[in-house]
């Protein structure tokens, strides 16, 4: 008895001894909270990268976009316009000022024979600041138009065209390229020669007293007896409000310049911003030789002084063109044109009133170069999107 008591004792004293018990829970306690800390610190770290990659996704997407809007806004004619059918080009990598980047292929699709219109594949791929991030891509199809808006004529007057005395001041429609502009500027343009000037009737030009103040071919003169108003500021699908619609800048009163300002910008390329910036006619290696504004006048402008300009001129009122000022490009005139000289006219005009040549040498030629030139690299071939699906992800 005394034997089994005794081992029932020795029993019951481990059973009561938990003394090894308390050890144990505290380890089983620790190794519980560091499985808790370290699904705390994984989920964490999950969502840290889940946010990093989703800022990193989206500033790559803001990038690719950002990047074709940039190649919309820095579109170059030249360039992108000698591609063939099937070409393409690879731009970049371009930062941006925040620390993204893109890349852009561009790329011309559809027919070489097209010449009207053509077609442009543009892809980008933006990256977020940073190394080792992802991308997204981009891409876009836009269109280039070459509309026609001028010239039947060196001068198309819907009420009379005047000249002063002597034989100093002509309208010549035949064509002819500024002599201070390299041959390239003009190469794979239109040569033919046209009309002097296209009216309403014969009668309606004044001073006509020298054999040599018109020129043209195949006629020197050309009635219209059929002609409108309204549609002279019709060119084709575009009326004269589409083109206004498009200019670069607008202004509400009159306007006197002495010469273009063409500044560039801090990367090196013409500043379009700058409203006096009216391109670098004399300047065929400057940024602004190939920037034809288009530029809207809601009252007069008078162009004189030594200076020089270029562009496509929507006036609602009177141009006035004096002194020695060279103008390189299309007037499209309300009301009435008025030269008075040594000043030349490159390109050719469109007037809905009188042209007036007196006071001094002045001529009006037509240059099918600079025609072409104020066409294409002005703000009528910018590309525009294909809509309404023009804009694709690509991932």
């Amino acid at each position: 008895m005394t034997s089994e008591n005794g081992a029932t004792g020795y029993v019951s004293a481990r059973l009561r001894d938990q003394g090894g018990f308390a050890l144990a829970l505290a380890v089983f306690a620790l190794v519980l909270l560091a499985a808790v800390v370290a699904g705390g610190y994984f989920s964490a770290s999950q969502e840290f990268q889940i946010g990093r990659g989703m800022r990193s996704m989206t500033s790559s997407f803001y990038a690719a976009e950002a990047g074709i809007r940039e190649v919309l806004d820095d579109w170059n004619p030249l360039t992108y316009g000698a591609l063939e059918a099937g070409d393409s080009m690879l731009i970049g990598p371009m930062t941006f000022e925040g620390g993204g980047s893109y890349t852009a292929k561009i790329k011309r699709v559809g027919i070489t024979a097209d010449s009207v219109k053509r077609y442009f594949y543009i892809e980008t791929a933006g990256r977020p600041p940073g190394a080792g991030l992802g991308e997204r891509r981009q891409a876009v199809i836009a269109r280039v138009r070459y509309p026609n808006i001028c010239c039947n004529a060196a001068v198309v007057a819907f009420e009379s065209v005047r000249f002063g005395g002597g034989g100093s001041r002509t309208v010549e429609g035949m064509n002819v390229s500024p002599s201070g502009w390299p041959a390239s500027a003009c190469a794979g343009f239109p040569t033919d020669d046209a009309p002097g000037v296209i009216v309403q009737a014969v009668d309606s030009i004044f001073g006509f007293d020298q054999p040599n103040m018109i020129t043209g071919s195949p006629a020197k003169i050309v009635a219209f007896p059929s002609m409108t108003f309204n549609g002279i500021f019709n060119f084709g699908d575009l009326s004269y409000n589409d083109l206004v619609a498009l200019a670069d800048h607008t202004f509400a009163g009159e306007v006197i310049l002495s010469d273009s300002e063409p500044t560039v910008d801090a990367n090196g390329r013409c500043d379009r911003s700058n409203n006096r910036n009216w391109g670098a006619p004399d300047s065929p290696g400057h940024p602004c030789f190939n920037y034809f504004p288009i530029l809207h006048f809601m009252s007069d402008v008078d162009l004189r002084g030594s200076g020089s300009a270029q562009g496509i001129l929507l006036v609602d009122d009177d141009l006035f063109i004096r002194g020695s000022f060279d103008f390189y490009g299309i007037a499209i005139v309300k009301d009435d044109i008025v030269m008075s000289g040594p000043s030349d006219l490159w390109g050719g005009v469109i007037l809905g009133d009188d042209l007036q040549l007196s006071g001094g040498p002045s001529h009006l030629r037509l240059s099918r170069c600079v025609t072409e030139r104020a066409e294409r690299f002005s703000n009528l071939s910018r590309p525009r999107l294909i809509s309404p699906r023009a804009w694709i992800e690509l991932f």
